[in-house]
C-alpha cells in the first residue's frame, strides 16, 4: 500500500515540471506579418514607405534533440551532410542541454512584377519604387525558427507622370530591350563619355530594365572605348562576355537588381586588368546582399549595431581585378564612411581590410582580386566580436535558468491543482497507515493493572522444585 501511494504520488506530482520549449519540436504558430496598408497608388519613378511589423520579434529556444539540426545521435551522415553539428568545443553533445538561444525572424520582399514596382526592407519599413505603368503585388515574408512561414501583401498601381519622360535625345528609356551583339547603341559612334556614376553605371547608357527571358546586353561605343552591359540573370556567360574585351581597353559590366539605372549592385572589368585565361575561367558574378547574412557570418552580424553583407557565389580568385558597388542607401546617408571586412572562415572571426570608404549618392565601392566567403561594410568595429555559439549556426546565445517554465504563467495552474491533490492523498494514507499499525499494536497489549504471568508461573511447587 505504501509502495503505491509513493507511486502515484511520484506520478502526479511530475505534472508540476512545467513543459518549457526544449519539449515541443513542432510549430510554435505563424509569424504575424502586418502592413501599415495593403495599397498603394505611386506615378512612375516614385516610391514610399509602408510600415511593417512581424511577431514575435524574437524567440528563445533551446535546440533539442530529435530536431532536424540535432538529431538524437550527434554524428549522424545526415546531420555532418547538412553541415550541423551538436558538439561543443570539448566534444560532448549538447543536444539535452538546456542552453537556450535567441532567435530573431529573417524577412524579405518580393515583387510579383518588378518591373513595374520593385522593394526591399529597412529595419521596420517597407521601401516601394515604381518602375513602370501597371500593376504589381509586393509580397513581405518572415520567417522563424520552430514557427510557419507568415505573409502580408500590398497592391501597388503605378501611372504616368502628367508630363512625358522622354529625354531630349528624343528616347523614352528603360525599354529593356537588349542591343544585338557586336551593334552601338542608340547614341551613336560620336562618342559619348564614359564617365560612370555613383553605381558604376556610365552616365551615357540607356536603362534596362529586369528581364529573365533571355540575355539582357546593352553595347555602348564611348570616347573611352566600349563598354558591354550585361544583366545578370540565368541566361548570363560571364566568361563568353569577358572574353570580348581581353586585352583591350573595353569595359564589361555586371548588374543585378530592377533596372541598370540604379542596380543592386555592379562589377566593372576593364580588358587589360582581365587574366589571360579569363575567357575560359569560371565566373558567377552574383552576390546576395544582406543585413546578416548567414551561418556563423550571421551570428556575429546580430552582434554588431549596423552592417551590409555581400556573399559571394565566385569563390577564390577572379578572372581580373574588378570594381564592386553596392547600392547602401538603406541603411547609409552619403558621406558615410565605412570600413570593409573580410570573414576569416579558419578563424570565425572578421578582419578589416579597409577604412574610410565613402558612400556617394546611395553607393559603396571596392575593389578586388579574389572573392573572399563574405565581406562586410560596416561603422562599427565586427572585427571585435567573437563567435558566441558554435553548435547553433546564426543563433546568439542567451544564458537561462534551468526552471525556465512556458510562456504563460497560467500553465501552472493545472499541475499545481494536481500537486496539491497529490499531497492531500499522501497525507490521508499516511494517517491511515498510522492509525492501523497503533490499533493492532493495541490488541496485543495487556490490560491496565494486571501483571502478566506465564504457564510456568501460575504452576505450585513440586517436591522437585524444593
Amino acid at each position: 500500500m505504501a509502495l503505491f501511494a509513493c507511486a502515484l504520488v511520484l506520478a502526479l506530482v511530475a505534472c508540476l515540471i512545467p513543459a518549457t520549449k526544449a519539449a515541443a519540436y513542432f510549430s510554435f504558430g505563424t509569424v504575424d506579418v502586418s502592413l501599415g496598408s495593403s495599397y498603394a497608388s505611386l506615378q512612375l519613378g516614385a516610391s514610399t514607405s509602408v510600415s511593417v511589423s512581424i511577431s514575435p520579434a524574437s524567440s528563445d529556444q533551446t535546440l533539442g534533440c530529435g530536431m532536424a539540426k540535432c538529431p538524437q545521435v550527434c554524428d549522424t551522415d545526415e546531420s555532418v551532410a547538412a553541415g550541423y553539428s551538436c558538439f561543443d568545443a570539448n566534444g560532448q553533445c549538447t543536444c539535452m542541454g538546456r542552453q537556450y538561444s535567441t532567435y530573431y525572424p529573417s524577412a524579405y520582399a518580393s515583387s510579383s512584377n518588378s518591373g513595374v514596382a520593385s522593394a526591399y526592407l529597412s529595419g521596420s519599413t517597407l521601401v516601394i519604387t515604381a518602375n513602370g505603368v501597371g500593376s504589381a503585388t509586393i509580397t513581405v515574408g518572415a520567417s522563424l525558427r520552430q514557427y510557419a512561414d507568415g505573409a502580408a501583401s500590398i497592391q501597388v498601381d503605378v501611372s504616368a507622370p502628367p508630363a512625358s519622360n522622354a529625354g531630349s535625345d528624343g528616347s523614352t528609356g528603360g525599354s529593356g530591350a537588349s542591343v544585338p551583339e557586336g551593334s552601338s547603341s542608340a547614341l551613336g559612334t560620336s562618342g559619348p563619355n564614359s564617365t560612370p556614376s555613383a553605381a558604376g553605371i556610365p552616365q551615357a547608357a540607356t536603362a534596362l530594365e529586369s528581364r529573365d527571358d533571355g540575355v539582357n546586353e546593352q553595347v555602348l561605343e564611348t570616347s573611352g572605348g566600349k563598354v558591354i552591359l550585361a544583366e545578370c540573370n540565368s541566361y548570363l556567360d560571364a566568361s563568353a562576355t569577358l572574353a570580348k574585351i581581353v586585352g583591350t581597353n573595353d569595359q564589361v559590366i555586371f548588374w543585378s537588381g530592377a533596372s541598370s539605372e540604379r542596380p543592386d549592385y555592379s562589377w566593372t572589368f576593364t580588358g587589360d586588368k582581365l587574366a589571360d585565361d579569363a575567357a575560359t575561367r569560371p565566373f558567377d558574378p552574383t552576390i546576395t546582399v544582406s543585413k546578416l547574412g548567414t551561418g556563423n557570418v550571421s551570428n556575429i552580424m546580430k552582434q554588431a549595431k549596423d552592417g551590409i553583407v555581400l556573399e559571394f557565389a565566385q569563390k577564390g580568385d577572379l578572372p581580373g581585378e574588378a570594381v564592386v558597388y553596392v547600392n547602401v542607401d538603406a541603411a547609409y546617408g552619403d558621406g558615410s564612411a565605412l570600413s570593409l571586412y573580410d570573414f576569416d572562415e579558419q578563424q570565425c572571426a572578421f578582419e578589416q581590410v579597409a577604412v574610410d570608404t565613402p558612400v556617394e549618392a546611395g553607393y559603396a565601392s571596392f575593389s578586388l582580386t579574389s572573392a573572399p566567403p563574405a565581406r562586410a561594410l560596416s561603422t562599427d568595429n565586427l572585427a571585435s566580436y567573437e563567435l558566441e555559439e558554435t553548435n547553433t549556426p546564426g543563433a546568439v546565445s542567451v544564458s537561462k535558468q534551468d526552471n525556465i517554465a512556458d510562456e504563460s504563467a497560467n500553465d501552472w495552474i493545472v499541475p499545481a491543482a494536481v500537486g496539491i491533490v497529490a499531497v492531500a492523498i499522501l497525507a490521508i494514507i499516511v494517517v491511515v497507515l498510522v492509525r492501523r499499525r497503533k490499533a493492532a499494536a493495541a490488541v496485543g497489549e495487556p490490560a491496565a493493572g494486571k501483571a502478566e504471568v506465564t504457564p510456568e508461573e501460575g504452576k505450585a511447587p513440586t517436591d522437585a522444585d524444593e
